[in-house]
């Protein structure tokens, strides 16, 4: 009888998990979608109006290829430059280029999936079936989240069944007590498995387990879609080689520690009718394992400080100087012209129309400055780049020579 039962609530679990999993598949699509687009996208986009951008709802029904709104989305300015007669039409309307979106192709599409079918537009009086662009019917993504009230609940019963189930099988394989300390009052031994043998063997459970599932993350994090671009300057080269240096030295002393860890908590697990030997200190030891790793981050840190300096110190061999100017969602870039020279810029000069970096053309330097939305760097030659930023901190990333400074609005 109780084998039946048991049976059967481990049926029942199974078909809750089974629910739960395939009733949160059915919505996954939209619902990453739409903690994308509120992470990404709600600074320029608002389903159903127009804000910054257009109203996306039913944007798939207006692209004609949907590859081209994949490309558009992350690269809008290609798209643009490559002749696309609808995104050129969104740029003259607009008269703002999309910053080029960091996503995949699987992402996109839950975005899109998401925003096809946004809130139904606005419409201005009675018996109007609202449609979205293109002339679809609107099928807006269910607000409605009740089943997932009824996936939690299933979840909450299915904890409190697997719940029972384990404390009848401590009572199973402990006897009516499972406290260890009882064993040494009564001076026999219980019957079932010791509570210090099944901690004991627990330990080098869970760190093959632990490892394993490490050297799996491992192994997804070192494929080309997570791998850093090739370095293209020296400095680069060198921060690749200390990053892989503190690896490995980081790595082998990780790994040593650990396992000793969970080796000893299981080597010297308590045994009846044996004591623990008691051991003070040793001197010669404490100075060893101080002494080394002393000696060890020692040499990172100069290390480190010295990839540091030659990152970060100003070149003495005639750089080329040139301004990264941020503002929300853009990035302009300025080039000395002939005179090898920036010129002065001030910021009450900024005009977005005439003069978006605030130039100041008293100064004859700043008259043959050379503006771009690219960054492009000459080879074989050091750059000394300013940033500056018109409204808030904006990040400057240059993977390729691995490094990342911040343009801040108070200086440069």
């Amino acid at each position: 009888m109780m084998k039946t039962l048991h049976s059967a609530l481990f049926k029942l679990s199974f078909l809750l998990f089974s629910f739960a999993y395939f009733s949160t598949a059915q919505a996954a699509d939209a619902a990453k979608g739409k903690q994308i687009f509120e992470t990404n996208c709600t600074a320029c986009h608002k389903l159903g109006e127009v804000l910054i951008g257009p109203n996306l709802t039913g944007v798939k029904s207006r692209w004609k290829d949907e590859k081209k709104l994949h490309a558009f989305i992350k690269n809008s300015q290609a798209v643009i430059q490559g002749g696309d007669s609808y995104a050129q039409a969104l740029y003259a309307k607009f008269n703002v280029l999309m910053p080029p979106q960091d996503l995949t192709d699987e992402q996109i599409a839950d975005v899109v999936e998401y925003v096809n079918g946004g809130p139904p537009p606005i419409v201005d009086g009675p018996g109007v079936t609202p449609s979205v662009a293109g002339g679809g019917s609107y099928s807006p993504v269910p607000a409605d989240d009740t089943w997932m009230r009824y996936v939690g609940i299933g979840i909450i019963i299915l904890l409190f069944i697997i719940f029972m189930l384990s404390s009848r099988l401590l009572k199973s394989v402990f006897g009516q007590n499972v406290r260890p300390e009882d064993e040494e009052l009564h001076g026999h031994k219980k019957r079932g498995l010791s509570a210090h043998n099944l901690n004991a063997y627990i330990f080098p459970i869970f760190l093959i387990v632990w490892f394993g599932l490490m050297i799996w993350e491992s192994f997804i994090h070192t494929t080309p879609e997570f791998m850093r671009p090739e370095a293209a300057s020296d400095t680069g080269q060198e921060i690749d080689r200390l990053f892989n240096m503190t690896l490995v030295v980081t790595g082998i002393v990780f790994v040593l520690t650990q396992v000793l860890l969970f080796w000893y908590a299981f080597r010297y697990r308590h045994k009846d009718g044996k004591k623990a030997y008691f051991y003070s200190h040793n001197n010669t030891v404490e100075f060893v394992w101080t002494a080394i790793p002393a000696v060890v981050l020692a040499a990172l840190v100069l290390y480190g400080f010295k990839t540091w300096q030659k990152a970060t110190g100003n070149p003495d061999n005639n750089p080329i100087t040139i301004e990264a100017f941020a503002k929300q969602f853009d990035w302009t870039f300025r080039y000395p012209g002939p005179d090898g020279k920036l010129g002065r810029t001030d910021f009450m000069k900024i005009d977005p129309g005439s003069n978006p970096l605030g130039l100041d053309f008293s100064d004859p330097a700043a008259k043959d400055d050379y503006l771009a939305t690219e960054l492009h760097l000459p080879v074989n030659h050091d750059i000394y780049l300013k940033l500056r930023s018109q409204d808030v901190t904006h990040a400057a990333y240059l993977p390729h020579f691995r490094s990342q400074m911040y343009a801040n609005p108070a200086g440069i």
